[in-house]
Formats: structure tokens, C-alpha cells, sequence
């Protein structure tokens, strides 16, 4: 019997401190800091962890990593949610290919070639600019670097959008621009 009390003396010490300084979910909190966002290609944080870009737009990086045969890349896996913001004009440093998950998706192009894939159908280029494309749950897009265009969700419900991109390595994830791609910011 004293061979327990001991052990659980020392347990019963511990939580008691741990409580006094806040609770164990606090010592928790204060030991791992919240990572900020980091929007340069090949340092892209937090991973794992969606959040809050723009108004109405979340973020959330799945991975990132630097493939041997294209050197000065990235590739990336990550997921865009429009919950009724709207990604104004703005284009990437590489090749982009995305797929809505689920909602209705609006994407815009301003310049610039863009492949669309709608579920079931044959590709199709989209060279006009000002087209708007209405995309549905399994439409995809493909485009270059060299494409301006603005995003969003239609309607009530959000807008997931599943993306793959190969980027140049320490540029901006996006680059806000005008509608001909000369950067605003």
C-alpha cells in the first residue's frame, strides 16, 4: 500500500502545479506558438492548418516539398475554401491545376490561356478575357504562370477547391495585379 502512495503523491504534486500555473491545456499552449502564415513558395506555413488569407477566403497548405527533376520548384498540395470572399485580381509564379470539391466555384479570366475540364466532358481552352467560368463539384482548370484571373463561391454555401501547382521557389504564393498582370502591391 505505501508503495503507491508515493507515486501517486508525486502525481497528485504535479497536476496541482500544472492547475495553480493555468491548467494543462494552457502549459500546452504556451510550450507550441501559433505558426503565422508564411505566403513564400518553399517556406509555405503553416502546413496542415487551414486559415484565414483574405476575407471570406481560407487557406490550408497540405505539402510542399522541392521535387530533384525541376530544380528551383516547388510543388505544392493545398485546398482554397471561398466561404463568400472573393480572391480579386491576382496570378501565381507557375503552373496551377485545381479541382472543386464541393459548392459551386467562379473563376474569371483576365489574360492568359486556361484548360478547362468539366466532369465527363473533353478539355476545352478558355482564351477570352472577361470569360467567367462557372465550375460544379469534379470541373477542373489547368493554367501558366502568365494567367490573371479573380476567384470566388456563387451563392450561400462555400466553395472547396482542391489545387496542385509547381511554383518558383521564394517568390509570393499570389501576386495581386491589374487585369493585364503588372503587380498593384
Amino acid at each position: 500500500m505505501r508503495r503507491c502512495s508515493a507515486p501517486l503523491a508525486v502525481v497528485a504534486v504535479v497536476l496541482l502545479t500544472l492547475t495553480m500555473m493555468g491548467g494543462l491545456g494552457t502549459a500546452a499552449q504556451e510550450a507550441t506558438p501559433a505558426v503565422e502564415p508564411n505566403l513564400i513558395v518553399g517556406h509555405l506555413a503553416p502546413i496542415g492548418e487551414r486559415f484565414e488569407a483574405i476575407p471570406g477566403v481560407d487557406f490550408e497548405f497540405l505539402n510542399e516539398g522541392q521535387p530533384a527533376a525541376a530544380p528551383a520548384q516547388s510543388l505544392i498540395l493545398y485546398r482554397v475554401i471561398f466561404r463568400g470572399g472573393e480572391a480579386p485580381m491576382h496570378m501565381h509564379p507557375g503552373t496551377t491545376a485545381g479541382t472543386v470539391e464541393s459548392g459551386t466555384f467562379v473563376w474569371t479570366l483576365l489574360a492568359g490561356t486556361v484548360r478547362l475540364t468539366r466532369l465527363g466532358s473533353a478539355p476545352e481552352q478558355v482564351t477570352e478575357p472577361g470569360t467567367e467560368l462557372i465550375l460544379a463539384p469534379g470541373d477542373s482548370l489547368f493554367y501558366n504562370a502568365d494567367v490573371v484571373h479573380t476567384a470566388g463561391s456563387v451563392g450561400d454555401e462555400p466553395a472547396s477547391v482542391l489545387v496542385t501547382a509547381l511554383f518558383e521557389t521564394g517568390q509570393p504564393f499570389l501576386t495581386l495585379t491589374d487585369e493585364h498582370g503588372t503587380p498593384t502591391a
